[in-house]
């Protein structure tokens, strides 16, 4: 067990024992999955799965207590090919803090479902894995769900759409809530990329893009797999020495640049997300072993 899920069962044991679920239901977990993360916090909503592959989640924590967030990007376009992303360590006191927080709103109990009851049609919904106990929990809700204060102390009643909504705030700023238990934010260099390969450049400015030659062993005709009948777009995945390759080409690229190699008979586009423990976006997104 990693270092942040030991702690969590060792802190949380006396609590978890005598907290009970609600009758008739009990928590969605799972024996520890060994996932790379202890915590991860994604979005869903019923769009085009290209136009979700680029989403990052919106809260992540490694297994060895790295909090992982983007950076600012500048408000001009083209903007960079990938966006800046930051690691920050959180200490043990820290994620028991955040753990605790999960808890005393009352969503470690019950089913794990606190959606509300009439979720807007085509709205997001949240799902939020969460170590505790050497077992990952799964929450679920709606992250704009929220209360409505009227007077001070403004706080959600426990196990209610709303106290999802609270916890998912509270994700946002986690610095305000485990304050110097979190250190200082540094470039994070992810283990890889997940590219889609062929996919339209997002513009239709008439600013004339630049061309980049492949820089990679695989041709670019090769990369990934199929996710339709037509040869483009591929969606695939690099890691290792390859992805350091990449990560040098690409910082010099932009949302415009298309790349080109003997394997493609004109220049092609790429979407590039950044890989983060446990990811598998060719598989969430498209349903592609890559």
């Amino acid at each position: 067990m990693k270092r942040l899920g030991l702690l969590a069962a060792i802190t949380m044991l006396a609590a978890c024992g005598a907290a009970g679920g609600t009758p008739g239901t009990s928590p969605r977990v799972s024996a520890e999955p060994d996932a790379g993360y202890a915590l991860r916090a994604v979005v869903s909503q019923a769009i085009p799965p290209t136009a979700r592959f680029t989403w990052l989640p919106s809260a992540f924590i490694s297994d060895d207590g790295i909090v992982v967030t983007q950076g600012a990007v500048p408000a001009i376009f083209p903007g960079p090919l990938v966006a800046p992303l930051f690691g920050a360590q959180l200490s043990d006191a820290g994620y028991d803090q955040l753990v605790e927080r999960g808890r005393s709103l009352g969503l470690l109990d019950g089913s794990g479902d606190f959606s509300p009851p009439n979720p807007k049609p085509g709205g997001q919904s949240g799902t939020i894995e969460l170590l505790v106990n050497g077992a990952m929990h799964e929450i679920t809700g709606d992250p704009n769900a929220h209360i409505q204060c009227i007077t001070t102390p403004c706080e959600a009643a426990p196990g209610t759409p709303e106290a999802f909504g609270s916890f998912w705030l509270d994700l946002g700023n986690l610095r305000g809530l485990v304050g110097d238990e979190l250190g200082a934010d540094v470039e994070y260099h992810p283990e890889g990329y997940a590219l889609l390969v062929g996919t339209p450049p997002p513009d239709d400015s008439g600013i004339e893009p630049e061309v980049a030659e492949w820089v990679l062993d695989t041709p670019l005709a090769e990369l990934g797999e199929r996710i339709g009948a037509d040869p483009f777009p591929t969606c695939g995945t690099v890691r290792g020495e390859d992805a350091a390759t990449l990560e040098a080409a690409f910082a010099g690229a932009n949302q415009l640049t298309m790349w080109m190699d003997e394997s493609v008979s004109e220049p092609v586009s790429i979407t590039v997300r950044p890989l983060l423990p446990g990811d598998d976006p060719c598989m969430d997104v498209f349903g592609i072993e890559a």
